[in-house]
């Protein structure tokens, strides 16, 4: 108990209350830029993921056409192979 007393003595509070001030200060700013750096990746993600889903709509376009016209796989199945002369 006597430890504490002493360690209050020593203290100065005007020191504790700028240093808890300083911390303060630089969290919020590092708090800011970490959010203004989420908000620049969830943007290139919406552009990411709108481009992936323009790909597959061309690529389902495409796997259409190729069934509609024959070149499918598994319509090739039931041709008969041509054996090698």
């Amino acid at each position: 108990m006597e430890n504490l007393f002493l360690l209050l003595k020593e203290v100065n509070i005007a020191q504790i209350i700028i240093l808890l001030f300083s911390l303060w200060f630089f969290y919020n700013r590092l708090d800011k830029k970490i959010d203004d750096k989420t908000d620049k990746i969830e943007s290139r993600i919406d552009k990411l993921e709108s481009k992936i889903e323009d790909i597959d709509r061309r690529l389902c376009r495409i796997e259409g056409s190729l069934s509609t016209q024959g070149h499918c796989l598994y319509s090739q199945k039931n041709i008969p192979e041509r054996k090698a002369e």
